[in-house]
């Protein structure tokens, strides 16, 4: 079963401190287990949902933690873009 994970627009502030703690925990057990840490800014928003859709299913993550880490990525995301000329 493939989870769907929409793209949300957030800020840090978004998330609480226990949230972010929590998020950034998960994502190194769970991501940096098997492979690197790609920048997720890198990638736009169908690709990277894409990504999340199909790791969320690899890493086995209930749909709590596959949502902490989407949401915690997604600051990521934001705060990396690189604004468009």
């Amino acid at each position: 079963m493939c989870v769907f994970i929409p793209v949300v627009t957030m800020k840090a502030a978004d998330l609480t401190d226990t949230e972010v703690k929590s998020a950034r925990k998960l994502y190194l057990s769970k991501c940096a287990k098997c492979h690197k840490l790609y920048d997720p800014a890198r990638y736009n928003d169908a690709d990277w949902q894409s990504w999340m859709a199909k790791m969320t299913k690899k890493a086995r993550l209930n749909s709590e933690q596959a949502d902490l880490i989407s949401r915690y990525v997604e600051t990521i995301r934001m705060k990396n873009k690189t604004p468009a000329r």
